[in-house]
């Protein structure tokens, strides 16, 4: 597939750098979540962002023998927002919550405002460092991180300053995001790095989605592909994008690959109206 992707947006860049990342053992959320952010910003000086948390977790470390006296996990938990959140201010872009930036972690770094699932990454990665066992939380609608602590969990709210949750407060805030849904512990369960990334991109699509770039969200749409070659949702969504820049053939492609993986779908239908439209407008390029 050949696209002409928006001048300056390192699709190919980004896609070289999240296999690497993903290829890793373990795979490496830091490089996974920069290769997202080489996207809108090809030439980011990746060794710097890596060393920003190789400082921050220092800082930490040096933070949790002050709190030791409170017990060895809870003194963690509270150096790593002390550190993050009082001193150096990461928080929710709570006025700009929907700008692509807030998805890009080297802007995060910089700005120190971004995602929940961002801020998230922060969190994790300067932990990793500072050797706090905390993991990422893939909640409903409000991404989270959190640390095993003997018989409970204890959470943080990286969008919210930091705030520590116990499991009554992760059912709270629940009712706030997603209150639909009912709580249970098996929702703060560990998200691996495959899932923080597509959550990440996910979250990224949406937002050129609504925007109506079908470039940018294309560059997205193929990294989500990338982690899911057979995703259903994603090869339609990519042929339609594919349709709106003009690549009709690589279009045709993956909805035929829809026709072929769900034969039964409830929209085979309209799958093979849009294929016959593809073929058409081939022929009459030919």
């Amino acid at each position: 597939m050949h696209v002409n992707f928006p001048s300056g947006f390192g699709s190919p860049l980004a896609r070289e750098r999240l296999v690497s990342a993903l290829a890793a053992d373990p795979p490496r959320l830091d490089l996974a979540a920069l290769a997202i952010a080489t996207l809108a910003n090809p030439s980011l000086d990746a060794p710097a962002c890596l060393h920003t948390l190789d400082a921050l977790a220092v800082r930490v470390q040096v933070e949790v023998e002050r709190h030791l006296e409170e017990g060895p996990s809870l003194a963690r938990l509270r150096a790593l927002r002390h550190v993050l959140a009082d001193i150096e201010g990461f928080r929710g872009n709570e006025k700009e919550y929907y700008a692509p930036e807030n998805s890009f972690l080297d802007h995060v770094l910089e700005h120190k405002v971004g995602l929940p699932i961002t801020l998230s990454v922060v969190y994790l990665e300067v932990a990793r460092r500072a050797g706090i066992p905390l993991y990422g939380v893939a909640f409903p609608g409000h991404f989270l991180v959190a640390c095993n602590t003997g018989d409970h969990k204890l959470v943080i709210d990286p969008f919210h300053n930091g705030d520590i949750l116990t499991e009554t407060g992760c059912e709270e805030l629940l009712k706030r995001v997603a209150p639909q849904l009912r709580f249970d512990p098996a929702k703060l369960t560990p998200a691996p790095v495959e899932l923080i990334t597509y959550r990440m991109l996910s979250n990224l699509k949406r937002v050129y989605l609504e925007r109506e770039d079908a470039e940018r969200a294309l560059a997205v749409v193929d990294l989500l592909l990338l982690l899911a070659p057979d995703h259903p949702g994603e090869l339609r969504t990519r042929a339609v994008l594919l349709t709106k820049v003009g690549a009709f053939r690589a279009a045709l492609k993956d909805v035929e690959r829809c026709l072929e993986l769900s034969p039964e779908a409830p929209d085979r239908e309209r799958l093979e109206l849009m294929s016959k439209e593809l073929r058409e407008r081939l022929a009459n390029l030919n």
